[in-house]
Order: structure tokens, then sequence, then C-alpha cells
């Protein structure tokens, strides 16, 4: 399966000799009309599309189920999934020598508007951040996160901001399912 490149991101902070540490993640573009479906964080007030980890051994769609899930309580309509593009990012890990590379996976995807479950933040940082659900405009997302591309608690919102303007520079010419 080849998944079309959006973007490297490659910070060079670090030795090319490091140890790696690989953790790659399913990410969901949920249009609902013209907004999206996002998490803001209460710390910080940027925008990510939720989605998370691929744990080992799980599929890329059963972690973007999942991920979704517990971040918002929507549910996927599996038969919606379209593959959209992924990401690369490469910076200097959290341990000292070592490279984070991660891999992000983003998909299209329609939601049950019926079905909806609680909230099951991780107790780290999606806690910590007071991440929720929220229905935006690309517009605005893209507004906020540009404020906030500086803030090193938040090294994603490069990544998301980038998807975030490409969705809406292919907007007029797609035909977006909605909610």
């Amino acid at each position: 399966m080849v998944v079309r490149m959006i973007k490297v991101f490659d910070s060079k902070n670090y030795s090319a000799g490091w140890k790696k540490f690989k953790r790659d993640s399913a990410r969901a573009i949920i249009f609902c009309g013209e907004n999206l479906a996002m998490i803001r964080s209460k710390r910080f007030g940027e925008y990510k599309f939720p989605g998370g980890a691929i744990e080992k051994g799980e599929s890329h769609l059963d972690a973007l189920f999942r991920e979704v899930r517990e971040e918002t309580g929507l549910h996927i309509i599996p038969s919606s999934v379209r593959e959209y593009g992924k990401t690369l990012v490469l910076r200097r890990g959290i341990n000292s020598n070592e490279i984070f590379e991660q891999e992000s996976f983003y998909y299209l995807c329609d939601i049950d508007i019926a079905a909806k479950s609680s909230v099951n933040l991780d107790a780290g940082y999606e806690t910590n951040y007071g991440y929720s659900l929220v229905f935006v405009s690309p517009d605005e997302a893209i507004k906020q996160n540009t404020k906030r591309l500086n803030i090193p608690d938040i090294p994603w919102v490069e990544r998301d901001l980038f998807v975030l303007c490409e969705l809406q520079n292919g907007m007029k010419e797609a035909n977006w399912r909605t909610c």
C-alpha cells in the first residue's frame, strides 16, 4: 500500500547516529458541514486532529477507531474511511541522544451521529492539556494554530496546521461528506 506523503517535517536537531524511537499514529479528518471535528486544548488553545498512537499488533484502522472514540466519544463508520495521506516528523526525542520518528496517517471519515461514547482521555498529557472535542471551521483552526507555532510543548501544531491548510485549499474542489 502506497500512501501519499503530505509533508516531511525534519527539525534536524539531532545526530544521525542516535537511536530512533518510532511511534506511528492514525488521525481522523471528520467534516461536519463546513466545520471539522477537532481536539482543542484548554492549556494552549491549539487544535489537533483526533487520533493517536498505533499500538503494537494493532491495525491503522483499529487504532483510528479506538483513538477517536477515546478522545472524542465519536464513532467512525468503518465503510466511510478513505486514505488522505501521511506526514513524517523527525526531531530530537524526549530522551537524550534519541531521534523521535513519527508517521501520522490521516483518514477522511464519517461518523455515526447517533452513537456517542464517553470520553476516555489519557491520564497524562491529554488530561493535563484539557482536551475536548470541538467543531471548528478550518479558518479558525488555522488562525489559532498559526499563533501557537513556537510553543515547544505542542510540537504537533506545525504538522496539523499544514494539513489544515492543505484541506482548506482543496475544500472547493472536493466533495466532502458530512456527519
